[in-house]
C-alpha cells in the first residue's frame, strides 16, 4: 500500500500542469490564490473527518511552530506560483529541472545548515549537476534556469524547515494555507472587482466548467499531500527517494512529447549531467539504506 500511496502523490504532482494547463484563463496569482481557498475548506474537512482539529488548534498556540510555518508558507506560495507561471508561460520543462535537482539542493542545504556529512560521492554528483546547469544558464536562448534554480532553492528550504520543526503533515499544510487564506480572499476580491475572480463568477453563474475546475483547485493540492503522507509512513526514506523522480520525468514528457517545449543540445547536455548525478546519488542513498538495514 505505500508503494500506491507515494505513486499516486507522485504522478498526481507529475500530471498536474495538465490540469493548470485547462485553468489557464486565470492568471498564476489567481491561481494560486484559489488553491488557497479551496484547499484550506477541504484540508478543514479531513481534519474533521480525521479527528485532528485538536492538533491544528495545539499547533495554533505554539506561536514558535507558526512563526516557522509561515516561513514554511511563503516558500511554498513562491513554489507553486513558479510552477504555475511555467506552465503559463510554456517552460514546463524548466520546471521538471527544478524538481530533478531539488534533491541535491537539499544536500548542500544540509551540509551548510545541518552540518550533515557529505560523502566524495555526493561532491562528486553535487558537481556534475552544477556542470548541467551552468550550460544551460550560459545558453544564450536559455532564460528559464532562474526557473528551476528558484523552484528548487524554494522547496528544498521548505522541506529544510519542515525537517527541523516536525509536525503531522495535514496539521502543518493546514496552517501553512490558513495563514495566507485572507491574503488569497482580500486578492481575489479585488482582482474580480468585488467578487473573487473571472472564475468565482464562473461559479456564481453556474458555469460548469470554471466550478468543477475550482473544486478541483483544492483536490488536486491536499489529496497528493495526504497520499504522499501515507506513504511516507510505509516506506523506507530509500524508496521515497527513488520514486520522487516520478513527477519531474511525467512533467519533461509533457513538456517534450504533448507540448513540444524546445529540447536544445544544450537541454540534452544538461539533463544528461543532472540525471546522471540524481541516479547514481539515489543509488547511493538505496545503497547506504540497505547497508543499514544489514
Amino acid at each position: 500500500m505505500g508503494i500506491l500511496f507515494a505513486a499516486i502523490a507522485y504522478c498526481a504532482w507529475g500530471l498536474s500542469p495538465l490540469y493548470f494547463r485547462m485553468a489557464g484563463f486565470m492568471t498564476p496569482l489567481e491561481i494560486t490564490a484559489q488553491r488557497v481557498l479551496w484547499a484550506c475548506l477541504l484540508c478543514f474537512v479531513l481534519l474533521a473527518a480525521m479527528g485532528k482539529l485538536p492538533l491544528l488548534a495545539r499547533a495554533v498556540a505554539n506561536r514558535r511552530l507558526v512563526g516557522v510555518l509561515a516561513i514554511t508558507s511563503a516558500m511554498m506560495l513562491l513554489n507553486w506560483l513558479l510552477f504555475v507561471y511555467a506552465i503559463d508561460t510554456r517552460q514546463v520543462m524548466s520546471a521538471s529541472l527544478g524538481y530533478y535537482i531539488n534533491p541535491l539542493v537539499a544536500v548542500l542545504l544540509g551540509r551548510l545548515v545541518l552540518k550533515e556529512k557529505v560523502n566524495p560521492v555526493q561532491w562528486a554528483m553535487l558537481a556534475l549537476a552544477a556542470v548541467g546547469v551552468t550550460v544551460l544558464g550560459t545558453a544564450a536562448a536559455n532564460t528559464g534556469i532562474w526557473i528551476s534554480l528558484a523552484i528548487a532553492i524554494s522547496w528544498g528550504i521548505y522541506a529544510l524547515l519542515r525537517k527541523r520543526n516536525p509536525v503531522d503533515s495535514l496539521v502543518g499544510f493546514t496552517l501553512e494555507i490558513l495563514l495566507p487564506l485572507p491574503i488569497a480572499i482580500g486578492y481575489l476580491a479585488w482582482h474580480g472587482g468585488g467578487a473573487l475572480g473571472p472564475a468565482w463568477n464562473g461559479l456564481l453563474s453556474a458555469d460548469l466548467v470554471p466550478l468543477l475546475l475550482l473544486v478541483f483547485a483544492g483536490v488536486i493540492t491536499a489529496i497528493p499531500l495526504v497520499a504522499f503522507g501515507a506513504g511516507q509512513s510505509r516506506l523506507t526514506m530509500a524508496s521515497m527517494g527513488l520514486m520522487q523522480y516520478i513527477s519531474p520525468t511525467l512533467q519533461f514528457l509533457l513538456a517534450t512529447l504533448l507540448w513540444g517545449e524546445s529540447f536544445t543540445s544544450n537541454h540534452a547536455i544538461a539533463f544528461s549531467c543532472i540525471w546522471v548525478a540524481v541516479g547514481v546519488f539515489s543509488f547511493e542513498n538505496w545503497r547506504r539504506a540497505r547497508r543499514a538495514q544489514a
